[in-house]
């Protein structure tokens, strides 16, 4: 046994003496430098490039077998301009001795200094490195062929993997100043990555394992002009991995940048990421734990778990964004503020929710947003990017609409006296209205795919006051229905929508009702003044069809019934201008109406009406009614025609019940009980109601006394006498005139 030992002691001393040795004696007598030429030239064969070794290559053995070499440069592919195609300025690699002759490979930190690789592309789109991998496909397949034949060889004492050496680990990886550019002459495209770093701490590839993590940094200078951009990028992480369970970790990961850019927000982003990233590819999931986001006014965080991660990605994610000044954000993304009422809203907002989707749809719930004063809950759904099936369920408590509208032109100016004049605008005639008419999107209409409702508290809009808004919507194949309901001013309203898109024109029905709304305060909120008070309520029917709205007008048809009750015109008394517009037909005053009584308004009990709608026009008939505790009104004739914005011929009777009085306190009793014409007529914007003196003319008679008509058409015969007198003499000046005129021109001509 002793003797055992002693050879094996032997032994070991020989390998330690002539390991010693070989450290002395290679640096000695072995001088890699003096090998460069031919180390040139056989790279320069294989590649066909030209390579160069600048440097001295520095040999070591013992304990660490080592190389240390650079500057070194392989140029590059013939016909691109720049001479090389990577250059390395020091690359030190170095392999424990003791280790490598028990078949297991130690490696001390790997530094590679100063690498430049030059990627190009030209303009017929060969690039830089097609002949490298060409080159290397036919090595292989030339010594591929020179083995056919051959006798298979002795299989080696290798582990049951076949790996003849087990590697032990890895120093780390040391990569310092580097550069990867990328040409591309063929889209006038380049990128270049400068001043790249990249460390890690030791590796062992055989038992990395989730409790010990390797360092990782990545840092870069980055510039290109496809889009335009320039900054830096800088990354760091511990990472761990367990290769055989395929188990791998980002723990503390930081990304952090500084950007510049024609293609970014504002021309700059500055961010910050923070992460840790759990993956297990046998299980296909991911996990991104502790996420943050910062980047400007937007502070994001959350948690992120995907599953399926190979094959079809699936994610569930709470997500968070915490408050933030949205009209800053707008500026940091360099985009335009909108101008508002209110110019402090617009200034708080936040969101966070709980994210369920895949790369085809996503599913957001709960989901609450909050704006200023507003807080929005519900849910969203949006399945099929391609073509989205939209579902939600949203619930807004407060909503002041106003304060977003934008400002007036005279609360931008503060003063009307400061207004500009607004810009001549040529009044539209119904035919250009029409011709310039845009098309219903048809095909937009038929590809909505749409489910969902939402409700609001509360919301003033253009100063109205509305409460428990509701509205359903639902949209398929081209068959929309929308079914809006709300209640204001003590009343409320209810509508049925149905819109039809899949033929060549879109058809609408409409069933819609307002039931017992107070009008008067409905008036003073929307305009200030409540000149109108009552309760007001109507029903409409109707349906139309067309390619354009101005079709819509011209072909609705249906009916509208509607109901003014316990109503008040304020400031208006319409006895008193009825009486003044009689007194001179009755001969007892001026008629200027400026007298219009002493009363506060002019009250009614009842104005109803039922009107037939046919072909864009309202129709006006005997249904239409008005009871007020002094006169009567009633309809006779007439229509609103919607088709082309005016009122034609709508007639109707005015009956007093009363005793006017006339100047001198003479009494008028000749308009009680009578009925009094009246005609409506003209464009909706400049429209005239006045008493039709015609038919008041034609029946003297009825209204006046026998000596009071003959009066009246005995100054009618005289003013008609008068004019044709003057009518007749302006004929025979003009037949004078004419006659000089025409001597003149014959005695030039002769």
């Amino acid at each position: 046994m002793r003797a055992l030992l002693k050879v094996i002691g032997t032994i070991i001393g020989i390998v330690i003496i002539l390991l010693v040795a070989m450290a002395v004696i290679v640096p000695v007598y072995f001088h890699p430098n003096d090998y460069k030429e031919e180390i040139a030239a056989v790279v320069q064969e294989k590649t066909g490039r030209e390579f160069k070794i600048e440097g001295d290559i520095v040999l070591s053995v013992f304990p660490w077998l080592a190389i240390e070499l650079g500057p070194v440069e392989l140029g590059n592919a013939p016909g691109f301009p720049d001479g090389k195609f990577a250059r390395l300025e020091r690359m030190e690699i170095g392999v424990k001795l003791l280790p490598l002759l028990g078949k297991r490979l130690e490696m001390r930190t790997v530094k590679i200094h100063g690498l430049e690789l030059n990627l190009a592309r030209d303009k017929n789109g060969r690039t830089n490195w097609s002949d490298l991998v060409a080159s290397r496909s036919d090595n292989a397949q030339t010594q591929s062929e020179g083995k056919k034949g051959e006798e298979k060889p002795i299989e080696n004492n290798t582990t049951k993997a076949g790996m003849p050496i087990a590697i032990l680990g890895i120093g780390g990886l040391d990569i310092q100043n580097a550069a990867l550019r990328w040409s591309d002459v063929q889209n006038s495209q380049y990128y270049r990555l400068e001043d790249m770093t990249i460390k890690t701490g030791a590796i062992a590839p055989e038992s990395i394992t989730l409790d010990e993590p390797v360092n990782l940094e990545v840092s870069f200078n980055i510039e290109g002009n496809k889009p335009r951009i320039s900054g830096r990028v800088d990354t760091n992480t511990k990472f761990t991995a367990d290769f055989a369970k395929q188990v791998f970790q980002l723990a503390n990961l930081n990304v952090s940048s500084e950007l510049s850019g024609e293609s970014l927000p504002n021309g700059e982003v500055v961010f910050n990421l923070d992460a840790n990233l759990d993956a297990d590819l046998t299980k296909q999931t991911l996990h991104v734990k502790d996420l943050a986001f910062i980047m400007g006014q937007i502070n994001a965080n959350g948690n992120i778990t995907v599953s399926q991660l190979l094959e079809k990605p699936a994610f569930d994610a709470a997500f968070q964004l915490e408050e933030f000044n949205p009209r800053t954000l707008l500026v940091e993304l360099g985009l335009q503020v909108p101008e508002t009422t209110d110019p402090k809203v617009l200034t708080l907002a936040s969101l966070s929710t709980t994210i369920q989707g895949t790369t085809e749809q996503i599913h957001l719930k709960p989901l609450t947003v909050r704006l200023d004063e507003t807080t929005l809950n519900g849910a969203l759904q949006v399945v099929d990017f391609s073509t989205p099936a939209i579902r939600f369920d949203l619930h807004a408590d407060t909503i002041d609409a106003d304060h977003y509208l934008p400002p007036t032109r005279q609360e931008k100016t503060g003063d009307l006296q400061d207004m500009e004049p607004a810009p001549t605008v040529t009044p539209a005639t119904p035919g250009s209205v029409v011709s310039e008419a845009a098309q219903f999107p048809l095909d937009v209409l038929r590809a909505l795919d749409v489910d969902g409702k939402a409700r609001i508290d509360d919301l003033i809009i253009t100063k109205l006051k509305l409460s428990d808004l509701a509205l359903d919507l639902k949209a398929k194949d081209g068959e929309i229905r929308v079914r809006p309901a709300v209640s204001l001013y003590q009343g409320n309203y209810s509508g049925d929508i149905n819109i039809d898109a899949r033929g060549d024109a879109i058809r609408i029905g409409l069933d819609e009702k307002l039931v017992d709304v107070q009008v008067g305060p409905l008036l003073h909120d929307l305009q200030g003044d409540d000149s109108v008070s009552g309760k007001f309520q109507i029903a409409l029917q109707v349906k139309a069809d067309g390619k354009t709205p101005e079709d819509l007008k011209k072909t609705l048809a249906g009916n509208a019934n509607f109901e003014f009750s316990d109503g008040m015109i304020k400031g208006i008394d319409m006895v008193g201008k009825v009486c003044n517009a009689a007194e001179p037909a009755l001969g007892s005053g001026s008629g200027d109406g400026s007298d219009e009584g002493t009363l506060e308004g002019t009250e009614f009990q009842k104005l109803t009406g039922q009107f037939p709608i046919e072909s864009g026009r309202i129709g006006v008939n005997d249904t239409l009614a008005l009871k007020a505790p002094m006169l009567r009104i009633k309809g006779e004739s007439g229509a609103i025609d919607l088709g082309a914005n005016r009122l034609d011929e709508i007639k109707f009777i005015v009956k007093l019940s009363f005793t006017c009085k006339g100047q001198g306190g003479k009494t008028l009793d000749d308009l009680s009980g009578v009925d009094i014409p009246f005609i409506c007529n003209g464009p909706m914007k400049v429209r005239s109601c006045l008493p039709n003196i015609k038919e008041i003319i034609k029946m003297p008679e009825t209204i006046l006394s026998k000596e009071k008509a003959n009066e009246i058409k005995e100054k009618a015969d005289e003013i008609k006498a008068k004019v044709k007198e003057k009518t007749d003499e302006l004929k025979e000046k003009l037949e004078e005139k004419a006659k000089e005129k025409a001597k003149e021109i014959l005695k030039d001509l002769f």
